[in-house]
């Protein structure tokens, strides 16, 4: 169910995922989703547990945001007025385009993935060098590093939250598990941390029931789920 933009699960009051504005900063909690569309016609998603920070007007020169999250954006084109987006160390120019950002805080790395046109990665701070992305690409961004490196992707799993789907192609179940955790708000703890390192493959729907996915995931991974004080243990079976 939607209201006003942002997506409710069942049995779930609008009041629990209401979207609170302070500051400019648009702030979506677990379990929630945003669009929103920007003073100069850019159309932004915000994935669950996501902020961005954005000017009621955007200065003469540039167009500039800065995102903690996940966000899906499609850019208007202003070739004068060039759109940035600061995450985490990481500054991405853009000439009018579609793509994916992915900076949460336990994220060692942010992942920005270019659906269509073309953008520029460079270190906050640091304008001398831009790494340039082509449709299909996605970089990777160390942020303690401070370096990243580019590899093709398929952008349908990196979006596929957009389209109401968890698709997970080679993640471990420590990255799935903090996936359900911000979209279903829910705590959680491995029996046996080798666990988190099982990796699997496939997809499960975004707006299921909660129980329906972890019957998934015990079924193709040979792992049991139980839930003590309000936190989902993680078992072998």
């Amino acid at each position: 169910e939607e209201k006003d933009g942002v997506m409710i699960l069942p049995g779930d009051s609008l009041a629990d995922k209401a979207v609170a504005v302070e500051k400019s900063w648009i702030v979506v909690p677990r379990g929630g989703e945003y669009q929103l569309i920007l003073p100069d016609g850019t159309k932004v998603w915000l994935n669950a547990e996501s902020q961005l920070s954005y000017p009621d007007t955007f200065r003469s020169d540039e167009r500039r945001v800065i995102l903690k999250g996940e966000a899906y954006f499609q850019v208007a084109h202003n070739e004068e007025k060039p759109f940035y987006v600061e995450s985490d160390g990481q500054l991405v120019r853009v000439y009018g385009t579609e793509f994916n950002i992915r900076s949460y805080e336990e994220d060692a790395a942010v992942y920005t993935t270019l659906i269509s046109g073309s953008v520029a990665l460079q270190v906050a701070g640091n304008l001398n060098a831009e790494l340039f992305l082509t449709p299909g690409r996605q970089a990777v961004f160390d942020k303690k590093e401070a370096s990243a490196f580019v590899r093709s992707v398929n952008t349908e799993v990196v979006t596929g939250w957009r389209k109401g789907l968890f698709v997970f192609e080679e993640q471990n179940l420590g990255q799935i598990m903090a996936t359900l955790a911000r979209w279903y708000n829910f705590d959680y703890e491995f029996a046996d941390n080798v666990l988190s390192e099982t990796v699997f493959m496939g997809s499960v729907p975004r707006y299921g029931d909660f129980n329906e996915v972890l019957e998934i995931l015990e079924k193709s991974g040979g792992l049991k789920f139980r839930l003590e004080n309000h936190t989902v243990i993680i078992s072998h079976r």
